[in-house]
């Protein structure tokens, strides 16, 4: 048979790489058709995909860098060693009236509502005003001063902020020396970090200063630290993303502080106090593991043409992003809206604060939304199903560079996570980080918390990044040195 006429005796087999229409209407005259879901490389802008396509010797630094980068992550070894008055630990908190808030640099007239509650709060909770009202003022007189957590290797959740006076974890990288702090998680219920102190929150914040940090460091000195990313790879197989789920990691913080507190000699009443806490709060590792992430992040920076994330932070109002080869540079843009957020009753977007908190940090390491997978009761809380959830990792493997070793999924037949999140493949995809985060109300100052889903960085970032990136035709021709 001539190939013409086999040809023309075997169906026609379609594949349609592009536009919907085309397929459509091979479909309305009965052909089947295969599609592919293909994008134009950095959504079809013309001097952003330039940028992407660089020569080689510029793609084998970048990969280079790349591989350093991802080297000095999987190096790291966060241990959490003790908790500490932050002006103890934080040197630009012993000078002057200094707080310290999620997010990149904001006055307080733009900080979002959570935000100004807990500043104001905080100035009382240190005794730099009388009462809220005098807090406010000294705050919009710059009397009292406001300064990203980042800049100083702090991590706060969500609309926290850090003052002198507080508590914070102190997570020491053994393979870098770095330090990184963050304050203890309050729980749910009136708190700064939920942006509806009150009274009560302050008396809490006094009791972690008095009594709280001096007994974990007790334990935590008797026990010689806890080697954090080891226990976080134990609570991925028991169901945590360690986001906002961290059930698993606080029992299991709880089982390592145990003992040591009894052989500490940390008298019963103290020592059930803070067992107490931890049995009542599940968010209570959360910010611990929001300082091992920081520190691990950290360890990983600065190294010149590196194109890998190292940093994602919000405060609200702003989403900042800090990549490996660009320094002290951050690349800003609105923070975006908590539209796919699953809200309690009677509550809605148009309640809510913008993306808010340093807890992203997670998803630059690996857990929260890049670990949505290992909790498959996540998805009720931020809505969707399982197979969502699945897919949700498997889609964050395109725009990273590889999979952790050490934090594995069970329901992936214990692949890693994706880590290593790349400028170049979410500006080329147009794929963004999925964060898993909570949701505060913007205007209510009892209302705290009002639900809880998964939020997306703002590509503007990504874009920006690129553009400043080594190699690229609009940024730094020759990397940092």
């Amino acid at each position: 048979m001539s190939e013409s006429r086999l040809l023309a005796a075997t169906p026609p087999r379609v594949v349609n790489v592009g536009l919907d229409v085309f397929a459509e209407a091979l479909r309305a005259q009965g052909v089947p058709v295969t599609e592919v879901a293909w994008r134009p490389p950095a959504g079809g802008d013309a001097d952003l995909a330039r940028l992407l396509v660089a020569d080689r010797a510029v793609r084998e630094r970048i990969a280079a860098a790349n591989a350093e980068t991802m080297a000095r992550l999987f190096r790291a070894r966060p241990r959490w060693v003790g908790v500490r008055p932050a002006g103890e630990v934080v040197p630009a908190l012993r000078d002057g009236r200094l707080l310290l808030h999620a997010g990149p640099p904001i006055g307080y007239a733009r900080m979002c509502g959570p935000h100004r509650r807990a500043a104001a709060w905080a100035a009382v909770f240190e005794g730099w005003a009388p009462d809220v009202d005098s807090a406010v003022r000294a705050l919009q007189s710059g009397e009292i001063r406001l300064a990203p957590a980042y800049d100083h290797a702090v991590a706060c959740p969500m609309a926290a902020v850090v003052s002198p006076s507080m508590a914070v974890h102190v997570a020491r990288d053994e393979a870098s020396g770095l330090a990184a702090f963050s304050p203890i998680n309050e729980g749910r219920g009136r708190s700064l970090w939920l942006g509806n102190p009150d009274a009560g929150a302050l008396d809490r914040l006094r009791w972690f200063h008095d009594e709280l940090a001096g007994t974990l460091s007790a334990a935590l000195d008797r026990a010689g630290g806890i080697d954090l990313f080891g226990l976080f790879a134990q609570s991925l197989q028991m169901g945590d993303e360690l986001h906002a789920r961290c059930v698993a990691t606080t029992a299991l913080l709880l089982r390592g502080l145990a003992g040591p507190l009894l052989e500490a000699g940390v008298p019963g009443p103290v020592a059930a106090r803070a067992v107490r806490l931890l049995e009542a709060n599940s968010l209570f590792s959360l910010t611990v593991t929001m300082a091992a992430c920081r520190v691990a992040a950290d360890a990983a920076h600065g190294v010149p043409w590196s194109s890998v994330v190292t940093g994602m932070s919000r405060n609200g109002v702003d989403f900042a992003l800090r990549v490996g080869g660009l320094g002290e540079r951050w690349s800003v843009a609105p923070a975006v809206p908590m539209d796919e957020a699953v809200y309690h009753s009677g509550f809605g977007v148009a309640d809510a604060a913008g993306d808010i908190g340093d807890s992203a940090i997670l998803e630059v390491v690996g857990l929260g939304g890049m670990a949505l997978a290992a909790a498959p009761t996540m998805a009720a809380f931020v809505g969707g199903s399982v197979a969502d959830q699945l897919a949700v990792t498997e889609e964050m493997r395109t725009i990273t560079l590889a999979a952790h070793p050490g934090f594995t999924v069970p329901a992936l037949g214990f692949a890693g996570t994706p880590v290593g999140i790349d400028v170049r493949l979410v500006v080329e995809t147009g794929i963004v980080p999925v964060i898993d985060t909570g949701v505060v109300h913007e205007r209510d100052p009892e209302a705290g918390q009002i639900g809880a889903g998964v939020a997306r960085a703002p590509l503007e970032v990504f874009r920006d990044a690129l553009v400043a990136l080594p190699g690229s035709a609009a940024g730094v021709q020759e990397g940092p040195t």
